[in-house]
Formats: C-alpha cells, structure tokens, sequence
C-alpha cells in the first residue's frame, strides 16, 4: 500500500513530466534561442519542485515520529493513533502512478530528441536548407615559354566554397566563394615593398525563381556566368582538362545580371522513379598501386565489413526545349550603355536516350545511353568578358559594343565524350594602341574535346566525374596577338593568347572525393607577322584536388 511520501513522490513526478512536456514539445527547431530559454525555465520549476518535494517529506516525517511519553498511553489512544484501513482504490491509485512513470520515462525520450534535432539545425539550418560543397586544388608544374624560359610552379591552384540554399520549393539560392592568388596584384606595404594580398571574392552568387518541373519560366537574379559557350563558372564541369579551353579563357563573362528562362514542355505530373543501386565505378591504376605498395610495407588494413550500397532515385529528365534572356551590368568605361546593350541569350535543345534497351544489358562497345545537347548564345560585346575587361581596358571607348555569338554541342555516347564551340565577334573593333599603331581585329575561337571513361557502367551520370578518365582538347584563336600598352615607358605585349593549343589529360579519383590529374600541354604563339613571337611552349602539370 503506497505511503504518503510515496504519493507525495509521484505527484511531483507527474507534475514534473507535465512541466517538461509543454516547453519541450513546443520548441520551435528552427529557434535555438527559444529551446535554450525553454529549458532554463524547465530547469527553474525542476529546482522548485524538488525543493518544495524535500520541504513535504521533511513536515511528515516529523508529524509521523511519536511524541516523548513519560506515562503510560491508555489503549483507546493507542488504538486511536493506529494506522487507519486503506481507502478504496488505492491499487488504482498505484496503477495510475505507473503509468505515470512510464510516460514521463517516454516524454524524456522525446526531449532528448528534440534538443538533438534543435541543436543540429544550427548554422542557418544547414543541415535542412542549405547544401555544402567546394573544392581545393594544389598544382605542380614545369614548362618552357615562349621565350624559351623554362618555369617551375608549385601554388595552390584553387579554392571554393558552394553554398545552394532550398527554403522553399520554388526559390533557391546559390553563393560560391573563391580563392584568389594575389601574385597579380600589387599593393604598397607599410614598408612600401610592393607584394601581393591574398583574398576571398565572391565568385557568384544568384537567387532562382521558379522550378521548370513543374512550371515553364523561371526568374534569375545576381553576379552570375552569363550563358556564352561552354563555360559555366565550375571548371570541374566545364572540362576534363587542367586548363581550360582558349574558348573559355577569352570569352567568360561573369557580371551582375538580371532575367529570366524557360523550360518546355512542362514535364507531366509522375511519380519519383524508383531507387536503383548505381555500381561504384573503380580506379584502375593509382589506387591498386598504392594498396600493393601498402601491402609489400607490410600495412594490413583491419578487415571491415562492406557497407551496402544506397538505393538512389535518378534525377528526372530536363526539358527538352530550354532558353535564358538576361540584361546585365556592362563595362562602361568612357561610355554609358543602356539594358539594351547589355543583353545575354541563349536557346537550346537537349535530348537522350538508351537505345530502347534495358541499362542492365548495356555494354561499354553500345555506344549507349546516350545525350545531346546543342545551342547557340548571343552576347551585347565579346569586351565586357573578364579577359577583354582586364586586357583592353583603356581601348573599349575608342568602338564601344562589339556583339558576339557563340555556339555549342555536347555528346556523350556511352563511355565516350565528344564537346565542340566556336565563339567570337560579329564585327571588328577599330583602335590605336599607345604607341600609335592602327589594329582592326575580329577575335574568335573554337575548341574540340574527347574524352573516355574506364570501368565504365550505364548508370554514371557525369563523365570523368569518378573512376579512371583520359581526354585529349585541341583549340585555336583567332585575332588574340595582343596589342601594344606603353608602362612606365616601356612598350609591354598585353591581351594576347596562344594561337593555338592540344592538351593531352589522365586522370583518376584515388578514392571518395581525392583526383589526381597529370597533363602534357603544347602552345604556339601567333607569327611574327602578326605579333607574336612564333615560338612554342610546353610543358607538364600535376594537380592534387579534394572535392565534396
């Protein structure tokens, strides 16, 4: 039969599980500051309670010790004081008390839950709204330039930090911050010695509108890579290479911007497609080399048991039919242009398929499943690009806008990737450098690349994305010798590119995000005639990259 302290007991129990529920259970996860609030009053009423619980037992127990006697208690007294019968109910009573434990055992379950999931949504909801990713780039290389100097280089090649952030199922933002070397740009030191400042910039960063899954036009907004040739602001990928195509390095546009797009036709309304298991596909040269080599130093990996793959569900099918319209901020130097001037577009068409066969019967040789994707780009002048900016700054008054055209086609046919474009000018620009010299130039470009992935299955979604990948790129420019620029009095060479160049890339991902990457590179420079010096150049670069 339960006891008064007893009683007593579970009542503060009961009062306690009821004082803890309600805060708890009313926490906001996206608040951390109202939990912590939350469970400071919840640990106040604890102290409370538990000092009021003491002060009870203490009062019962001393009303229930027996008063000093120093004659004899007559036997009706003594039956007076006797422990009266137990009320009705009272295994009720003890049921209820029971039951009262087990669900305050649960309710502390659950708040334990709560504050994990609380505290893990620090940081912006990182963890439900935000995706991160980057890369880290070291690079060591050798080559001859055109002047025949031979040149060691050892940097950190790249840096970046993406941010993509989904709060809601229409808006989306994306920010990626970037590494900078700042061995081009000179600043005067407390000590006025010239060195170069290091820094961070904001690469890009966009706020999208729209979901062209389920409806055809979108909204984009911010400091973007307009939509010209193949270049897209991730070098990762754009290319297979270590460098990128002459395409890119002249005609990449990355400025404040402001449009929209559109998808068609909407996809219908379907059910997510069911989860398939995607074999890993393996590196086939470094990685077995090193575990060899571990092994014959006598390194024995503890045996570990396999994790099982993860069923994923493939990502739908765009579009087939896609287009972007964009006004944005130009170079205005020594001119004022209107959004008229400023405008990027694009259309384009992709397409695919599996050769009506089932991916599990697909070989490397089927040349299958396969993907195209073609279009065809405009910009307002090829000089608001971030090499003419820097390059032909202080000749852009003297012809203004000069518009450009671009055009691109990607095909991947199983193990194979096939990509070629052609930028340039639809008109020529008219200046004189600083020594006088007259130039009419027209500038274009064009690139080719294949590529070919090893250990090859149907399902892999990005070539040279995992495993064992070779690629081999050829381009050429045109109207790139440079022009005269008179610093400190001295004729310099600037805004010139090589005339042309071949790559020749092999590469692999050693394990879960670590690529290596080794890569002969041969450039010509532009004749004599032209400007240039008609020399060669080569040389070899090894990159160590970690990407997640």
């Amino acid at each position: 039969m339960p006891t008064a302290p007893r009683l007593a007991r579970s009542a503060a129990v009961a009062l306690l599980c009821l004082a803890a529920a309600a805060p708890c259970l009313a926490a906001d996860t996206a608040d951390i500051a109202e939990m912590k609030r939350a469970i400071e009053e919840l640990r106040a009423q604890n102290r409370a309670l538990a000092n009021r619980l003491a002060t009870l037992e203490a009062e019962k127990a001393a009303k229930a010790e027996p008063p000093a006697r120093s004659v004899a208690t007559p036997p009706e007294a003594i039956a007076a004081t006797a422990p009266a019968p137990a009320p009705p109910g009272t295994d009720d009573l003890a049921r209820r008390v029971g039951e009262l434990e087990t669900a305050k055992t649960a309710q502390e379950d659950a708040t334990r839950a709560i504050i994990r999931e609380s505290v893990s949504s620090l940081g912006s909801k990182i963890n439900e709204s935000m995706s991160l990713g980057g890369s880290i780039e070291v690079l060591a290389g050798r080559g001859k330039d055109f002047d025949g100097v031979k040149l060691n280089t050892l940097q950190l090649n790249s840096a970046e930090l993406n941010f993509d952030i989904q709060v809601g199922d229409w808006v989306s933002g994306s920010l990626v911050l970037e590494y900078i070397n700042g061995s081009n740009t000179v600043f005067a030191t407390t000590r006025g010695i010239p060195a170069g400042v290091d820094r961070v910039n904001v690469d890009t960063a966009s706020i999208t509108i729209g979901d062209v899954q389920r409806f055809p036009l979108f909204m984009q907004a911010g400091r973007i890579v307009l939509p010209f040739g193949s270049g897209t602001g991730v070098h990762r990928s754009d290319t297979l290479a270590i460098e990128d195509p002459l395409t890119i390095e002249g005609f990449q546009f990355r400025r404040d911007a402001i449009g929209i797009g559109f998808g068609l036709p909407t996809p219908a309304p379907q059910r997510p497609s069911p989860p398939v298991v995607v074999p890993p596909v393996r590196p086939l040269v470094l990685a077995p080399l090193f575990d060899s080599l571990g092994k014959l130093l006598g390194y024995s990996p503890p045996a570990v048991r396999p994790t099982a793959p993860i069923p994923v569900s493939l990502p739908p099918d765009p579009p087939p039919f896609y287009g972007r319209l964009f006004f944005y901020e130009g170079n205005n130097n020594g001119y004022q242009r209107g959004f008229t001037r400023n405008v990027s577009a694009r259309l384009g068409y992709r397409d695919g398929g599996h050769c009506g066969r089932p991916y599990s019967e697909l070989r490397a040789t089927d040349l299958c499943p396969w993907s195209l994707d073609f279009n065809v780009d405009y910009i307002g002048s090829i000089f608001d690009s971030s090499f003419f900016e820097e390059e032909y700054v202080r000749f852009v008054d003297q012809f203004g806008p000069v518009p450009g055209l671009a055009s691109t086609v990607k095909l991947s046919l199983g193990p194979v990737l096939l990509q070629a474009e052609w930028n340039g000018a639809t008109r020529r620009a008219v200046f004189n450098d600083d020594l006088g010299t007259k130039y009419s130039i027209k500038p274009g470009s064009w690139q080719a690349s294949i590529g070919y992935q090893f250990d090859w299955n149907p399902w892999v979604e990005t070539l040279g994305g995992q495993g064992t990948f070779v690629a081999f790129g050829y381009g050429q420019t045109r109207d790139f010798a440079g022009v005269i620029e008179v610093v400190d009095g001295e004729p310099v060479r600037i805004g010139s590119l090589p005339r042309s160049r071949w790559t020749l890339t092999a590469g692999e991902w050693v394990t879960e995000g670590l690529r290596v990457q080794l890569e002969y590179s041969r450039i010509r420079d532009y004749p004599v005639s032209q400007g240039g010096t008609g020399a060669t150049g080569s040389g070899f670069q090894l990159t160590l990259a970690y990407v997640w």
